[in-house]
């Protein structure tokens, strides 16, 4: 063999040698979504099967520094039918490149309806944290309504029982009234019956006295007719005392009593035209106060019925919520199954690539030691493996 030939030989071992050195490609892993780029040109991998020399050139011109001239014809064909078998292992290389395109365009269509039911759930939450969100404000805007209406009603409510106690103490003032009024009828009867008395008593005696001294008189009553009139005087003097007494001690009473009654009775008119007023505003009120009760009953119903159906809005989205966990367990599950699957594939095309450098590493030491028998047996293996 001649020295450029072995120098040729040598410089294309070193090339093949700096290829197999080659860092292979690293897959993330971790991150399903940087695995499952469909835009990532997975043919642009590079493979350690390629040769920068003419795989057909540089084994014809080894083998034939290495063989006898006179078996030159029995060589070449060998050496074509080991380009032959060269062909066949690219076309099978590049077979299992298509798989694997195949299969990461597989793996992306299964991850697009992943993602889409993700992205479903996703927006199902937000819907219903929002629905949750409306109803606790209606909620909200509710109870104002009925604090806003309780105390309204509170306000109406005391001021009835105000007006029902003023009421009631007028009652009972015209009742003492009333009674006192009786009292003081009844006092003034009395009185005027003893003073009929004194004045038909006094007159009595008055006639008595007339009569007497009207009567023949004789001698032997002068001293009588004398002391009848001095106790006629007498008599007249006492009435008139006591009548005088009587006047200055019951008529200041009797003016006080008819002062008293006429200011009863104005009092009682005055309080009759208020209890009139008190009437009058206290009717709008029980009706205010009824319309306030029916609609307090009403919105008690709507609270409870929307209480009802917030249970129940409630529950459904819980159910959803569950449903929407259950689904998310289900496509992580699928996104590290497929992960695993894809970590299979990267380690499954890392050994190929381990295998295919190897066997070309094996490959070139056989040509340069033991010739194309070597060459076609490897070639054989090479084709079992794939």
């Amino acid at each position: 063999m001649s020295s450029p030939e072995q120098e040729e030989l040598v410089s294309w071992r070193e090339r093949d040698l700096m290829a197999d050195s080659e860092p292979p490609l690293e897959s993330p892993l971790d991150d399903a979504s940087a695995a499952m780029d469909p835009e990532e040109d997975v043919t642009e991998t590079p493979l350690y099967l390629e040769v920068e020399a003419d795989p057909l050139e540089l084994p014809v011109d080894v083998a034939s520094s290495l063989l006898e001239p006179d078996a030159a014809v029995s060589q070449s064909l060998t050496i074509e039918e080991v380009g032959e078998r060269f062909q066949e292992c690219i076309d099978a290389v590049e077979q299992l490149e298509k798989e694997r395109d195949n299969l990461i365009q597989e793996l992306t269509l299964l991850r697009e309806p992943v993602l889409q039911e993700i992205r479903q759930a996703h927006e199902e939450i937000l819907a219903a944290y929002k629905l949750l969100a409306k109803v606790e404000l209606e909620r909200d805007n509710l109870r104002d309504e009925i604090r806003q209406i309780k105390q309204k009603l509170f306000k109406v409510t005391r001021e009835c029982v105000a007006c029902q106690y003023q009421l009631e103490n007028r009652r009972h003032d015209m009742a003492q009234y009333a009674a006192y009024r009786d009292e003081l009828e009844s006092r003034v009867s009395q009185l005027s019956e003893e003073l009929s008395q004194l004045k038909e008593t006094c007159e009595k005696q008055k006639e008595q006295f007339r009569q007497q001294l009207e009567a023949p008189q004789s001698r032997g009553d002068s001293h009588y007719l004398q002391e009848s009139r001095r106790l006629s005087m007498e008599f007249e003097n006492f009435v008139a005392g006591s009548r005088r007494g009587l006047e200055e001690h019951y008529e200041p009473q009797l003016a006080r009593l008819v002062e008293r009654r006429e200011a009863s009775a104005k009092a009682l008119q005055k309080m009759q035209g208020e209890i009139q007023g008190l009437k009058e505003v206290l009717r709008p009120l029980q009706g205010e106060a009824s319309k306030m009760r029916l609609q307090n009953r009403r919105l008690e119903e709507q609270i409870l019925l929307i209480k009802q159906k917030r249970d129940e809005e409630v529950l459904q989205y819980r159910e959803q919520v569950e449903e929407l966990e259950e689904r998310l367990r289900e496509l992580k599950n699928g996104v590290q199954l497929q992960q695993r699957k894809n970590q299979e594939l990267e380690e499954l095309r890392t050994s190929l690539h381990q295998e295919l450098s190897v066997y070309k590493s094996l490959l070139c030491c056989d040509i340069f030691q033991y010739g194309p028998q070597k060459l076609n047996s490897c070639i054989n293996g090479f084709h079992f493996i794939y």
